[in-house]
Order: C-alpha cells, then structure tokens, then sequence
C-alpha cells in the first residue's frame, strides 16, 4: 500500500469513528480494520494520524481525535453521491493528493 493510500485509509477511519463523538487511536484501528480487513500498525498510524494533523484535517483532543471543520468537509465531499465505503476511499485519496501526499 503506497503512503497515499494508508492516509485515505486512516482518515477514513478517522471520519467513521469519529461521526458521533471523538475517539482514540484504538477506535480508529478497528474501524480501519473492518474497511481493509487489516489491523493498521502502530507506525501506520502515527505517521498516518501526524500528516493528517499537520495539513489541518483531524485534531486531538487530549486522547481522543475527530475531523476538523476542514476534514468533515472533505469527508462530505468524497462521501457526495457515493453509496460504498471503498468508493469514498478512492475519493478520499484524489482528494488527499492535493495536499501533496503521494
């Protein structure tokens, strides 16, 4: 999996997690588990979680994590007239790679 691809994948994980309330590293891995059947590591994720920090999408809140106004917008759009998970994946990683993430 390229880098592009792990961090679409964890900010999607992130988006679904966090769609009622905040969570932490470890409600993140298994919702990323159920949409790739593959629990992300633990570099996986931090690198992953760090990028997505760094271009203004997610934050932490103490142990806890949830979009930005920035990321939930970006989740919406990807999400806009698709009706599966690896469909808003797709969209979520042509997305991300306007941010410079290759």
């Amino acid at each position: 999996m390229t880098d592009l691809q792990t961090i679409s994948w964890i900010f999607l994980a992130t988006a679904l997690a966090t769609n009622t309330k905040p969570t932490d590293i470890s409600g993140i891995s298994s919702v990323a588990d159920g949409i790739n059947h593959a629990v992300p590591t633990q570099k996986e994720l931090q690198t992953s979680i760090s990028w997505l920090a760094r271009q203004g999408l997610i934050i932490k809140q103490g142990k806890n994590y949830e979009l930005t106004i920035t990321g939930k917008l970006e989740y919406e759009t990807a999400s806009k007239n698709t009706h599966t998970i690896m469909k808003i994946w797709e969209k979520i990683e042509l997305n991300l790679n306007s941010y410079g993430c290759s």
